[in-house]
């Protein structure tokens, strides 16, 4: 099993007072990078957690994420994870107190795995002035 990675890239301008729930998931069919979180208006949004899963019982697979602020090109200049191998079963996570922060509305989480179907990835954070209902 992959240890847990601590990742804290630039802190926040402000608190976000929103709550913290799962904001994205994708489970690419492909082995092309695709958004598993894209922020759906604009104001500040904060991700704290990325959660990875190898679901393959039989392979590996390299994984690879990356946070483009302003819109969906995945590449080196903004890569976090950079074809990291999961053997199967495996998790590997992304978490950290300042996490991943910007305010930008075509900001995008790209996600992107070796083999088809193997990865499922969780994106956890908030977004500003949201609130929870019971």
């Amino acid at each position: 099993m992959a240890i847990p990675t601590k990742f804290i890239p630039k802190a926040s301008a402000a608190a976000i007072t929103g709550a913290r729930r799962r904001l994205g998931q994708a489970l690419p069919s492909s082995t092309t990078a695709v958004a598993a979180f894209t922020v759906p208006y604009f104001g500040q949004y904060n991700i704290d957690l990325i959660h990875i899963v190898n679901v393959s019982s039989t392979q590996n697979t390299s994984v690879s994420v990356w946070h483009d602020p302003t819109g969906s090109t995945y590449d080196d200049n903004n890569v976090l994870v950079d074809e990291y191998v999961l053997g199967p079963g495996d998790i590997f996570q992304l978490y950290g107190e300042e996490s991943i922060a910007d305010y930008q509305n075509a900001g995008t989480i790209g996600v992107k795995s070796s083999v088809a179907g193997a990865a499922n990835f969780k994106i956890y954070g908030s977004l500003e002035g949201e609130t929870v209902v019971p």
